[in-house]
């Protein structure tokens, strides 16, 4: 098999000089805070089969009342229904460490590091799937190849309550949109930046604050569009997206760890002389309400 972590591919993580105590983890998003929103609609699923189905009830003021006339009989209103099929799969990853690499690494390679690698690759993998979902959606705003602006925020906000959507709502954004935007509420002076969110959001975290209302997140994740023309962001509100998930039945196996909605276990291949971590999820995401959500369609360049 290739890729396991032998004594001669981890040159950077050893040397003949001496090292420094800490060491630098490489560049990658981190934060799953994204994942507790209201706007995401979470299915729970159970064992049976790998599509969790999600109802639509029309009640709850769906349909007005109609005129009567006096005499007739009040005829009967529809009750309109739809649903949403998320079909979970299994998503995995296995980093194999062999003996004489975790001892020469001294700590870096142990498996508490492979154990909170594994809780943060599950969330932002879950993000990843949920980005790549916001493209889908009928509603667009944004004129291609043209740069991310605060009336394009507005649009989408404005096409959200034509469609009498409600609650909160959650922006998902490359990036490169994102600076667009803040280069943008720069370009409407101090008074126009103050309106639009209080102040100038400055920080590299995904989270980017609330603003029009919107509660923003930038991610790597959001996908290119428009044969890489566009990146394909989304704004919504709660019903748009629905992610499912299966939590595996225990195994009864000290090697096995329960994350929750995910494994993350340990294989040993003593002939080998080296120990295997793979983490492991069941998940799946798809659109729900067409109309509670649109895809904001934006330049995917500077």
């Amino acid at each position: 098999m290739a890729d396991e972590v032998l004594p001669s591919s981890i040159g950077d993580l050893v040397a003949g000089e001496v090292l420094a105590n800490e060491f630098l983890m490489l560049l990658a998003e981190r934060d799953g805070s994204i994942l507790t929103h209201p706007a995401l609609f979470y299915a729970m699923g159970g064992p049976g089969s790998n599509v969790v189905r999600v109802p639509h009830l029309g009640l709850g003021g769906y349909n007005l009342l109609s005129a009567t006339t006096p005499g007739s009989e009040i005829a009967n209103t529809a009750l309109s229904d739809d649903k949403t099929d998320v079909t979970v799969a299994t998503r995995a990853k296995r980093y194999t460490v062999e003996d004489l690499a975790r001892f020469m690494a001294n700590g870096k390679l142990d498996p508490q590091m492979f154990a909170m690698d594994a809780a943060i690759s599950v969330a932002q993998t879950l993000i990843s799937l949920l980005a790549n979902v916001g493209d889908d959606f009928s509603s667009t705003v944004g004129s291609s190849g043209v740069a991310s602006a605060w009336t394009d925020v507005i649009d989408a906000k404005t096409t959200l309550g034509i469609a009498k959507a409600t609650g909160p709502m959650l922006g998902m954004l490359h990036p490169r949109q994102w600076g667009h935007l803040e280069t943008d509420a720069l370009s409407l002076g101090l008074s126009g930046a103050m309106a639009v969110s209080g102040t100038l959001n400055a920080g590299l975290e995904q989270y980017k604050g609330r603003w029009m209302g919107v509660d923003f997140y930038a991610h790597s994740a959001v996908p290119t569009a428009d044969a890489g023309v566009n990146r394909a962001g989304s704004i919504f509100t709660r019903g748009a997206i629905a992610w499912a998930d299966a939590q595996m039945l225990p195994e009864n196996d000290s090697n096995i760890v329960d994350l929750g909605r995910a494994r993350f276990e340990r294989a040993r291949r003593g002939t080998f002389l080296d120990t295997a971590y793979i983490t492991s999820f069941v998940a799946g995401v798809a659109k729900a309400i067409d109309a509670a959500g649109v895809t904001f369609k934006t330049k995917a360049s500077a």
